[in-house]
Order: structure tokens, then C-alpha cells, then sequence
């Protein structure tokens, strides 16, 4: 909380919380607050919820949760093209090489070795 220069007496309530940004990487506004108050920024939320956490069950795998996003934000990707690359399959550093060739997450999916396009790579079971 600060004061407002021109109004002494009147105290401004910063906000600490860009909702936009949570928004962006598909975080439920009544999710925000609590995503929040356990410290998860808002890649990491997403994270965490695109692999099926809600913040109660988060917390109690917080470490884990936030170690598989720090490369990601420490190489810039905690953004939702980065979280594109996540959700695809790539690690940090594959989206990476593929990004400094100047191609986008559905071009690399469909180039990457062993992809078909409508065709699993698992094996039905007999």
C-alpha cells in the first residue's frame, strides 16, 4: 500500500496480481487468488493445472511443480507460446532449437521424428 502523492491522506492498494496474464494461460478467474496465495505465478499455475493440479492438491507438490517450469521461465518461454510448446511434448530446450529455425509448435509436432499426423505412437492393444 502506498500514498497517493496528491491526496496524502488517500492510501492506493497496489496490485500484485496482473489478471490478464492469468487469463492469457487459461487460469480460471476464481483460481487466481489461490494459484496466488501459494506462490505459483501464473505459468506455473498453468502448468500445474494442464497436468490436472488445482492449488490444494498443488501445494503439497509445490518444489516439484515449480522446478519443472524453471526453465522455461528461465529461458523466457514462461509465456503462452512456451506453454504451446509444454503442452506439445517438447522440453525447454527442443522448443528452443526449433524456435531459432523460425518454426511454430504445429510445424515442429508434425516434423518431429516419429510423428504422423492422426496417428498415435502408442500400440493398440490386442
Amino acid at each position: 500500500m502506498s500514498t497517493d502523492p496528491e491526496h496524502p491522506s488517500l492510501h492506493v492498494v497496489e496490485e500484485t496480481v496482473d489478471p490478464a496474464s492469468w487469463e492469457e494461460l487459461g487460469i480460471d478467474n476464481a483460481a487466481i487468488g489461490a494459484w496466488d496465495a501459494i506462490g505459483f505465478s501464473p505459468f506455473e499455475a498453468a502448468l500445474a493445472h494442464g497436468d490436472g493440479y488445482t492449488p490444494m492438491m498443488a501445494v503439497h507438490d509445490r518444489r516439484q511443480l515449480q522446478k519443472a517450469a524453471r526453465p522455461w521461465v528461465q529461458r523466457g518461454l514462461d509465456t503462452l507460446e512456451g506453454l504451446h510448446w509444454h503442452r506439445a511434448g517438447f522440453g525447454v530446450k527442443e522448443a528452443m532449437r526449433w524456435r531459432t529455425r523460425g518454426v511454430d509448435v504445429k510445424t515442429a509436432r508434425d516434423r518431429r521424428p516419429g510423428y504422423e499426423p492422426g496417428r498415435s505412437r502408442h500400440k493398440k492393444r490386442s
